[in-house]
């Protein structure tokens, strides 16, 4: 080779690094179609080694939000992240702590609303504080040119307060660890991936002192049927004899595969789930969890420039089982039996997600999307009763970044609107059927809106690279809806500003 030619191939390369490294961690990671999927040997595709630090702060404010959401929300946090590639082996890991605060609140007591099919309400705005620590920690060696195994773990950790009666303490615990191989030959990797998910969470009542005031709760069984009755009562199950608050245990087990051809990358994974309500010998609610995802991928490169064509497909399927129980005593030991047990309620969700992104080194990021979600529910707590209901959300969202030196531009804009619909049933029977089960309509009326009223969102913001991987971030987000009746207001703002370090 000659000495101009040497010149010409390291200023290429030094440009390549350059160009490489001005990216931000969040690029890095979405070039990589292997890091959108479970196995964690396929970050050793990429070869870019990228790390940063930041602390960020934020508000949240407005009318439109969803019943158990803060009239005015903050939060504060930290965040670091890397992707570190060596000779024979790469890492990634991820750490992150957050507290967020929020005033009025009320509605769900649960840190994730939504999550598992039963639900506890209650109705007595106040503050509550959640504080949130994550950790994710992979490994990725090469056994040699062709094989490759690794292993991740994602581990959260979240406790969630509110002080003022109705009181309430969740704990919660999220746990996935994801053992992997891949095989390499040619223009083809496959991979195989064994999922194990633990997750749980107790909610914990209380009333401080003593007042004349009766504080009910909601148990939400499915579709806002349920108990409704004091937080104490044997109806909500939050004051248990013999049963620590209101404990939910989901264990998962599951299996991925993934398959690259060239510049086509697949993947499909399956975990089953099961999870109770309850603990020990006194559980009320079995729930098994069916879930199905995919994901498909093509990159399209040319010079700086790169395409990414994906396609998101899951589907799911949860059934909850309410247990019939009952005591027996024998010689003075009292124990509690389950006689039998209820299917009560069932859903399914099925989301499509066809996405393009494009992606310049030097001008910056551009990504068009579309997003649509069916979820079916079925609600048959008591015969002769039943109630369906069928639930369809689209959305549509842009979103790009502009690179000017030293300062990048970012916008983004989305619209969303949805329709909802319901049939009542109830079977033939030869005697007169009992009075249905209690529904909280109002709360039920106003979610659905919540869910489906049309929107438009907007989004921007800057960030500044000062020199030396150092830079400051600050967005703001709106959301207008229209068409409503029952929430309080069609307006929501978003403010984040950042700071960080990237190396």
């Amino acid at each position: 080779m000659s000495k101009a030619r040497s010149i010409y191939m390291a200023c290429l390369l030094t440009g390549m690094l350059s160009a490489a490294k001005a990216q931000t961690y969040d690029v890095i990671e979405r070039r990589n179609p292997w890091n959108a999927g479970d196995n964690v040997t396929g970050i050793r595709a990429d070869s870019v080694t990228s790390s940063y630090a930041e602390l960020r702060g934020g508000s949240e404010h407005g009318d439109f939000r969803d019943d158990y959401e803060a009239s005015r929300r903050w939060s504060a946090g930290a965040t670091a992240k890397t992707i570190t590639h060596l000779e024979r082996y790469s890492l990634t890991g991820t750490f992150s702590f957050t507290h967020a605060s929020g005033r009025e609140m009320s509605g769900s007591m649960f840190i994730h609303p939504g999550l598992y099919p039963v639900d506890v309400l209650e109705f007595t705005p106040g503050r509550k504080d959640l504080q949130t620590y994550s950790f994710m920690g992979g490994v990725s060696y090469d056994l040699g040119p062709r094989w490759r195994v690794g292993a991740r773990i994602d581990f959260t950790s979240a406790n969630y307060t509110k002080r003022k009666d109705l009181r309430h303490t969740n704990y919660r615990l999220d746990l996935q660890a994801a053992p992997a191989v891949s095989y390499r030959h040619g223009d083809w990797t496959i991979g195989a991936v064994y999922l194990f998910g633990k997750n749980s969470e107790s909610v914990s009542a209380e009333v401080v002192g003593t007042a004349e005031t009766i504080y009910n709760a909601f148990l939400d069984k499915g579709l806002m049927y349920g108990a409704y009755e004091a937080w104490d009562g044997s109806g909500v199950h939050l004051s248990e004899s013999g049963v620590d608050g209101f404990p939910v245990r989901e264990f998962s087990h599951g299996a991925a595969l993934q398959l690259q051809w060239r510049s086509l990358y697949a993947d499909v994974a399956y975990t089953r789930a099961s999870g109770t309500v309850g603990e020990k010998e006194h559980v009320w609610f079995r729930f098994p969890t069916h879930c199905v995802a995919s994901r498909l991928i093509y990159t399209l490169r040319r010079g700086e420039r790169a395409h990414f064509l994906r396609l998101t497909l899951s589907w799911a399927r949860q059934v909850n089982h309410e247990n019939v129980l009952g005591q027996e005593t024998n010689d003075g030991v009292t124990i509690t039996r389950v006689y039998g047990s209820n299917r009560i309620f069932e859903r399914s969700a099925l989301r499509v997600n066809p996405e393009y992104e494009l992606m310049d080194g030097r001008r910056g990021e551009l990504t068009a999307g579309a997003e649509a979600l069916i979820l079916n529910r079925m609600m048959t707590q008591m015969y002769p009763y039943a109630v369906s209901q069928r639930m369809t959300v689209g959305r549509v969202y842009l979103a790009g970044t502009l690179h000017l030196g030293r300062l990048n531009l970012k916008a983004a804009a989305g619209f969303s609107a949805g329709s909802c619909s319901e049939q009542e049933h109830t079977a033939t029977i030869d005697t007169e059927p009992g009075d249905p089960p209690y529904r909280m309509s109002d709360r039920y009326e106003r979610q659905n809106e919540y869910a489906t009223a049309p929107r438009l969102t907007v989004g921007a913001g800057c960030r500044y690279n000062f020199g030396n991987g150092i830079y400051a971030e600050a967005r703001a987000g709106y959301v207008r809806a229209f068409d409503l009746s029952r929430v309080e207001g069609p307006d929501r703002w978003r403010e984040t500003v950042k700071i960080g370090y990237t190396f």
